[in-house]
């Protein structure tokens, strides 16, 4: 195989795994604003669980975030956001290293033009 082949299938490979990369990402994006939206409706139905057992609206606020089935709620919450931001900082260093790998071809190709 010619190195112009090589140099376009190491591209392709390159832009799908981008891709592939990001798309990952946008989804992991999506399950943390799932988590998200579930961890404060999981606050909220406790909340109005302990204001209706009789405690004043400070004491159902505290008792509703100090309740496991809410700190549940957080650590799958911040799982999905840690994932999702993992997830976006390697489809962005992908991008980062095609830029660098696209420039050096137009700085060689150029110095070859020069030639």
């Amino acid at each position: 195989m010619g190195e112009i082949a090589t140099q376009a299938a190491d591209l392709e490979r390159a832009i799908a795994e981008a891709e592939e990369l990001f798309v990952a990402a946008g989804q992991a994006k999506v399950r943390a604003e799932r988590e998200d939206y579930r961890r404060k409706r999981v606050r909220a139905t406790l909340f109005v669980k302990y204001k209706a057992d009789g405690n004043a609206a400070g004491a159902s606020e505290q008792m509703a975030e100090a309740d496991p089935v809410y700190e549940l709620a957080v650590n799958d919450w911040e799982a999905a956001a840690m994932e999702a931001e993992t997830l976006r900082a390697q489809a962005e260093a992908k991008r980062m290293k095609f830029e660098a790998w696209r420039t050096a071809n137009a700085t060689k190709r150029a110095q070859m033009n020069l030639r």
